[in-house]
């Protein structure tokens, strides 16, 4: 009885503090006004944040959301969740969600704070603990692609997507936990990856996945795996010392020169505008295979705008660690194509998430009416961070994305982001659910994070924004 009793309590003080400081409802919810505030309000964003991984982590009253908060959570993150943030039925999660779990709780602790944010802190710990104990293959190496939520293994195969990410969780936690076992278990990841998911016929590239044992491969070359591999080196980098830290100097040289000088590509016909391709055949060339929505990820031409403007967020903030700074070309031109053919010039969202490689929406592709949610995190922050640190003038294109995604693509009334708004329909949005094992707070803490990161490190900068920023007429 008594447990109960300080079980109620706790859920009762949790449900009072998210309503005294987060907008939960749409009489409290209020979006960053384009009129009353400045350039770039930071105070907003880290309240929001925070409000954010709460909703996460324990729904409207502490105890639904991914069930982090609730008394027996094991370090499961039950994704699957409806709008009002109640848990759906989940059979099983993956690596990437669980790995997306943690670092959205390492960013919400880091921006809270050691006294406000504990509860994040034991999040990211009981998160790890189950991503070690459950999805790594203890006697093979590397982490299976899914399990369920009692930590039994669904399907063992190893793929480099669902690989990449455990070694960023593993990296982001140590570097608030400073827990040596944290460190120790990502540079074990590190040497798998090194060991087995890395061309060795193409220097600077990395395989799709493999079976358990890692004797077949399994997938397509892809820009994805890619993208977040780049990512980890760069999250290793802040991390290392020594030897160690030398050689992640030396892995993301190569893998930068292999991004800029190999798997980009011009447009043809121009100089100033080009793409990254999202599937490559075994040579590492831009796929051409016919696209349909069911090879869309497995071999289909296309130009993946979305990871292109990620990309050039990744190279920009490379540059920013001391890596070549030639390598700010390709990122001007991955955005300008952005820009030319995919970023809808009313709204400054990216309409158009893939393309053919010449910028043309694809013939059969069912998003081709939709904003995807996590296109629009990545634009936004990339056009934000190319403002404010490579001064840039993206100042418009960057505050009509910032509309379009803390005003509709955000749930006014629950919070969180929808799937998708459609664009012929009134920006109305799609799938209204919060969570599935395609969606986290992944992209939006990452755009969050990125805001906090400039306002603090580029100080002079965002004042010049703030008083000469005009709002655009209502």
């Amino acid at each position: 009885m008594r447990f109960n009793s300080v079980r109620r309590y706790v859920s009762v003080l949790f449900v009072l503090t998210l309503f005294l400081t987060g907008p939960l409802t749409q009489q409290v919810y209020s979006a960053p006004s384009q009129q009353t505030t400045p350039f770039l309000d930071a105070a907003w964003y880290r309240e929001n944040l925070i409000k954010a991984a709460d909703l996460w982590n324990g729904g409207l009253d502490g105890q639904s959301g991914m069930g982090t908060y609730q008394d027996d959570f094991n370090g499961f993150f039950h994704v699957n969740m409806d709008r009002e943030w109640n848990q759906l039925p989940m059979r099983s999660s993956t690596s990437v969600v669980q790995s997306r779990g943690i670092y959205m709780n390492v960013e919400a602790y880091r921006v809270a704070g050691p006294e406000e944010g504990a509860r994040f802190l034991k999040a990211v710990n009981q998160g790890v603990d189950f991503l070690l104990a459950n999805f790594k293959d203890s006697e093979l190496g590397g982490f299976y692609w899914e399990v369920s939520p009692n930590g039994s293994v669904v399907t063992d195969m190893k793929q480099g997507y669902g690989n990449v990410h455990p070694l960023l969780a593993l990296t982001h936690a140590y570097s608030i936990t400073h827990n040596p076992d944290h460190l120790a278990a990502a540079l074990e990841q590190y040497e798998v990856i090194k060991q087995h998911f890395l061309d060795p016929n193409y220097p600077g590239a990395i395989l799709p996945g493999f079976s358990r044992d890692f004797s077949e491969i399994m997938g397509v070359n892809n820009i994805d795996t890619f993208t977040h591999w780049f990512e980890d080196l760069l999250a290793l980098y802040d991390v290392t010392e020594g030897a160690q830290h030398d050689e992640i100097v030396d892995m993301i040289t190569l893998h930068g020169n292999f991004l800029t000088q190999y798997l980009y590509h011009d447009q043809e016909g121009f100089t100033d505008r080009g793409y990254m391709a999202y599937n490559y055949d075994e040579e590492w060339q831009p796929s051409q295979m016919p696209y349909s929505r069911e090879t869309q990820w497995s071999g289909a031409l296309q130009a993946s705008t979305g990871h292109n403007i990620e990309l050039a967020f990744l190279l920009s903030r490379a540059v920013e660690r001391g890596f070549n700074l030639e390598w700010l070309e390709v990122g001007d031109k991955l955005i300008k194509f952005c820009l030319e053919y995919a970023i809808d010039p009313t709204t400054g969202g990216m309409l158009y998430e893939v393309t053919d490689y010449d910028g043309q929406p694809l013939e059969g592709n069912p998003d081709n009416d939709l904003y995807i949610y996590w296109a629009q995190a990545e634009t936004a922050r990339a056009l934000l961070h190319y403002t404010v640190a490579r001064n840039m003038d993206y100042v418009a294109q960057f505050k009509a994305v910032e509309m379009l995604f803390n005003q509709y693509m955000t749930d006014q009334e629950y919070g969180g982001l929808y799937h998708a708004l459609d664009a012929k329909h009134d920006l109305e949005p799609s799938n209204p659910n919060k969570g599935d094992v395609w969606k986290t707070n992944y992209h939006y803490s990452m755009f969050f994070v990125e805001v906090l990161r400039l306002a603090e490190q580029y100080p002079e900068r965002i004042d010049e924004l703030n008083a000469t920023y005009v709002p655009a007429a209502s």
